[in-house]
């Protein structure tokens, strides 16, 4: 993977790497699970949403009853043993085979035969297959000890053995940086699943009270058809429900509800409430469709007040990725950091607001700033711009429209080899069915998706380096708040991408945001830096997500769920 790449490809590659290593770990009991989830979920959606919430409250009910271990053919003891023994060999495979690929690649494997020893006895190799092994079968055994010693809730359980597994796994891997981007990843999911979990949640309650309102019976909704239940060909999605329209596959599910006119409720006070319960659905439907927009572009904003007024903050990866992919690599070799510091300097502490005095050239006012050696080689003589930042995005030319348009042509082709080989590679690992089935169809498919993600990334980069142009031309000076506002919209270029993908891409640049913010104040001396707190988040990750996982797991999106059934199975 090219170094400066690796931030954005970062957790995909993770992701990959899961999956990879899940499809290692399976058995045929778990593959059944799969199967049967996968299954039942695409009977569920068409079911209408008003009874996926009225089924999760009478499940709620459910689940305070102790649950017994559902690993059938064998004990605790042996379910416990073999996630250790299992987990620490495939971790251990997958570790040396990912190693062994640049020197295949390479063809230097078959000059030098000692790379393959040296790989297998690494010590990287034995402490990530550690990790892996601990971060599974502890969990196993503590959910089990949990179940057999607290009993109650499965709830509990599930968290405190998750916490547990995470507490004692993470530091077993020895690469820091490595720990650094799976506890970054895990915190990330915990964080969309618990916000999922919790607005399901929410959802069920106001359903509740709808249904109460209008005289509804959970005892009639609760009389169950059976899994092969089809829908008639006329109904549609839902028009509200949960954020995930999934169920497990264990569970009965509910039929039609009976109106029954006599019981409905149609006092002034009741069509009050009726009201106020619109409010919150129509509420919810706008947190369903804007979230994910929302939160990429707070992030985007937050990032880009980082890239300009803290750059130092910023690792040397971002900075060296956004000035190859913006062009600015060509313009600054190596000095990328010193143009978008410049432009900061000159927002906070400049007494021009930004402007170049009329009858000085951008190249003459450039040579007055500290780091005018790092900027006066892509100074073009004879030309002035009205503001020194467009002198420094744009050098070239005075047409902000035309350096924008510029930056966008740079960007495409370096987010295609970016977005191009990691499709295809989805498509031939995860998709090989839909490939052999319909090539055209699925060729068409990575073409399509390919180019969307590339048009979004040069979108975004074109936007957070050029978009203050146009703050500046409608405000009249370069302010500290236009760079804030050109964030904000850059973050809007999500909407280019598939709706799937945004909520993806938004909590990777939402962690990036509160990383980056998080170091803005420690340099600062607003906080300080906590000890062992990647352990700490690590395992309040796992806490959450095994909870969900292990009592909740239509919260959890399809293709995650698939991967942490047959990395824990079913317990």
């Amino acid at each position: 993977m090219d170094a400066p790449a690796a931030p954005f490809l970062l957790d995909s590659f993770i992701e990959a790497i899961a999956r990879l290593t899940s499809y290692a770990l399976t058995d045929q009991e778990k593959e059944t699970v799969v199967r049967g989830f996968r299954q039942f979920h695409q009977r569920l959606e068409r079911i209408s949403s008003s009874a996926s919430l009225r089924h999760l409250a009478i499940e709620s009910q459910r689940k305070k009853q102790p649950v017994a271990c559902q690993h059938t053919g064998k004990t605790c003891t042996q379910n416990c043993t073999r996630g250790f023994a299992k987990a620490f060999l495939v971790g251990y495979a997958v570790k040396s085979a990912l190693d062994m690929v640049p020197h295949i690649l390479s063809l230097r494997l078959f000059s030098r035969p000692g790379l393959l020893v040296r790989s297998l006895r690494s010590r990287d190799t034995l402490s990530f297959a550690a990790f892996l092994s601990a971060v599974i079968g502890s969990y196993k055994g503590g959910l089990c000890l949990m179940r057999r010693y607290h009993g109650g809730s499965d709830y509990v359980n599930s968290m405190v053995a998750g916490a547990l597994a995470g507490l004692v796994s993470i530091k077993l891997d020895r690469n820091r940086s490595r720990r650094a981007a799976v506890t970054l990843y895990m915190v990330s999911r915990a964080l969309q699943y618990g916000a999922v979990w919790l607005f399901n949640l929410w959802a069920t309650h106001v359903q509740d009270e709808e249904d109460q309102l209008r005289g509804r019976s959970l005892k009639r909704a609760h009389s169950a058809v059976s899994v092969g239940h089809q829908e008639p060909a006329g109904a549609g999605k839902p028009r509200f429900g949960r954020l995930q329209a999934m169920s497990p596959p264990d569970s009965p599910v509910p039929a039609r509800v009976q109106w029954a006119a006599d019981t409905v409720d149609t006092s002034r006070e009741a069509k009050r409430k009726m009201q106020g319960i619109q409010r919150r659905k129509q509420a919810m439907r706008w947190i369903r469709a804007c979230a994910p927009t929302a939160l990429m572009s707070a992030s985007v904003g937050v990032i880009v007040y980082v890239l300009f007024f803290h750059t130092d903050v910023l690792p040397r990866g971002y900075l060296s990725f956004l000035s190859r992919a913006s062009g600015y690599e060509l313009l600054y070799p190596k000095r990328a950091a010193s143009a978008l510091k410049s432009v900061g300097s000159e927002v906070l502490h400049g007494t021009t607001g930004g402007r170049i005095p009329k009858g000085m050239t951008t190249k003459e006012y450039i040579a007055r700033l500290p780091l005018a050696k790092d900027l006066l080689p892509a100074a073009m003589d004879g030309i002035r711009h009205d503001y020194v930042a467009c002198g420094i995005f744009h050098p070239h030319t005075t047409s902000c429209t035309r350096g924008a348009l510029a930056t966008i042509l740079q960007s495409l082709p370096v987010a295609m080899k970016v977005y191009a080989p990691l499709n295809a590679s989805v498509l031939l690992l995860f998709k090989r069915r839909q490939l052999l089935a319909n090539p055209r169809r699925a060729l068409a498919k990575l073409a399509v998706s390919s180019l969307r993600s590339s048009l979004f990334f040069a979108l975004m980069v074109a936007y957070i380096i050029n978009g203050s142009c146009s703050v500046r031309a409608v405000l009249g000076r370069d302010t500290f708040i236009g760079y804030i506002l050109t964030g904000l919209a850059g973050g809007l270029a999500v909407l280019v991408e598939q709706p799937s993908r945004r909520i993806e891409l938004a909590m990777y640049c939402f962690l990036r945001a509160v990383e980056n913010a998080w170091d803005v104040g420690v340099r600062r001396g607003l906080w300080r830096n906590v000890r062992h707190a990647e352990v700490a988040l690590f395992s309040a990750a796992m806490g959450v997500l095994m909870t969900i996982y292990q009592n909740d797991p239509s919260t959890i999106s399809l293709t995650y769920h698939s991967i942490l059934t047959r990395v824990f199975g079913k317990n």
